[in-house]
């Protein structure tokens, strides 16, 4: 290939705006990694597997409310502002509303059943402290990235994600260097804090580069049947995504749990470049599936070729990068690398049936996609049940394999009966 031919490709790539959006999220994210990488090796040294596994838990569990924390209002906000601009301010303004109101309802919840039936070497009052930043401030934060994706400022998506990332990496430091022994409620605060201050400055961005909210508490309770799909479809993926990690804490063992943490957090890494891809396109997939199904699912075979290549990549990265593991969070952590290994056929599974999902919420079939998600987390506590107590984290990762390639069997077949029908 001749330099200038090289040169006029370079140059199509880098003036093409939906690769600057994929570029620009993908290098927050490789920055986001990088940090979260090292102050997730500062919180598992310094806590060792037992308490870290338990404070993985405690998040896991926290995490199974998130989407209930705005009832799916973000998401919303994004399919109806990504059709029409101007009604960004109403969509917004009800989403905060609706993120105070159900995350303190959730909050009080939580810190019931946990009062109750308590998580080992972690307090109460660390829950609430981690309940609060995940449910409220993290929340607020989450839906300032929505908002941008919903205008297309995905620049500034980009940035607020980092953002989060940055700040719990600073309280780490001040963990380790302010405090000659660091508790997990020590910690609970201080990511409370950090989560907060994202919050903060990403509305404030959101007030000057978008608009500000309008507050109606007449909306807070319109169109929930519509935001309680996605939330129950997010949910789902939270339960077999997190609900493994409080399975191994209750019916394993703090340290299998730490095991298996440690080498999710870095299979997730893995995830990154997808997931920045498909960050790049949710917006789009709203404005194709306005069409229809067929419109969506042609976004999707533009985005196959990339998506498919780099997941068969990244499972021979794994498989080669595993054994490092030990090496840096040290030798009790040793059968983390032997865990990573299992994960990477993950890698390929996530990717397909995250395609066949967002062409089914982008063509406004997103209670079918729930309902997969439903029937899959239901089989995956089922799974984790019965294998956890017999093979530990083995049996956790086991029971996520099966349940991640039903779910992918699902998505595509509702894909190919509504693409049928139309």
């Amino acid at each position: 290939m001749t330099k200038p031919n090289f040169q006029s490709i370079f140059s199509k790539i880098s003036n093409h705006s939906f690769l600057k959006d994929v570029w620009l999220l993908f290098s927050s994210s490789l920055l986001r990694i990088i940090i979260q990488g090292v102050y997730f090796v500062i919180l598992a040294r310094t806590f060792g597997p037992d308490r870290y596994g338990s404070l993985i838990g405690a998040i896991a569990i926290i995490s199974l409310f998130i989407p209930f924390s705005s009832l799916g209002s973000s998401w919303i906000l994004i399919q109806k502002v990504s059709r029409d601009q101007s009604s960004f301010s109403e969509y917004y303004g009800t989403s905060i509303l609706k993120n105070f109101i159900f995350g303190s309802v959730f909050i009080s919840i939580i810190l019931l059943v946990l009062g109750l039936y308590p998580i080992p070497n972690i307090s109460i009052y660390s829950i609430f402290f981690l309940s609060l930043a995940n449910l409220i401030f993290m929340t607020l934060s989450d839906l300032c990235r929505d908002a941008f994706i919903s205008v297309g400022l995905l620049q500034y998506t980009a940035r607020v994600i980092l953002l989060l990332s940055v700040n719990r990496f600073l309280a780490s430091l001040v963990l380790i260097t302010l405090f000659e022994t660091p508790t997990l409620f020590i910690w609970s605060v201080l990511y409370c804090v950090a989560t907060l201050v994202t919050a903060i400055i990403s509305s404030i961005l959101v007030f000057k580069l978008i608009g500000y909210p309008k507050f109606k508490l007449s909306r807070v309770t319109q169109e929930l049947t519509r935001g309680l799909a996605f939330s129950v479809g997010a949910s789902a993926e939270n339960i077999y995504n997190d609900l493994d990690k409080s399975m191994l804490v209750k019916l394993s063992t703090a340290e299998s749990a730490g095991i298996y943490g440690a080498a999710f957090q870095i299979f997730s890494v893995s995830l990154t470049p997808i997931q920045s891809l498909m960050l790049a396109a949710y917006r789009k997939f709203f404005q194709k599936g306005e069409a229809g199904i067929k419109g969506s699912l042609d976004l999707c075979r533009k985005l196959l070729p990339v998506s498919l290549g780099y997941s068969l990549l990244g499972m021979v990265g794994i498989l080669l990068l595993a054994p490092l593991l030990p090496k840096i969070l040290g030798q009790e952590y040793t059968d983390s690398a032997l865990a990573l290994m299992w994960f990477s056929p993950l890698i390929f599974i996530k990717t397909t049936h995250s395609l066949a999902a967002d062409v089914l919420t982008g063509a406004d079939y997103q209670k079918a996609r729930s309902v997969s998600q439903v029937l899959v987390a239901i089989i995956n506590a089922v799974l984790n049940f019965w294998l956890i107590p017999l093979y530990q984290w083995q049996g956790a990762i086991l029971a996520t394999i099966i349940s991640e390639s039903l779910l992918m069997i699902s998505l595509w077949s509702c894909v190919y009966v509504y693409v049928k029908k139309s």
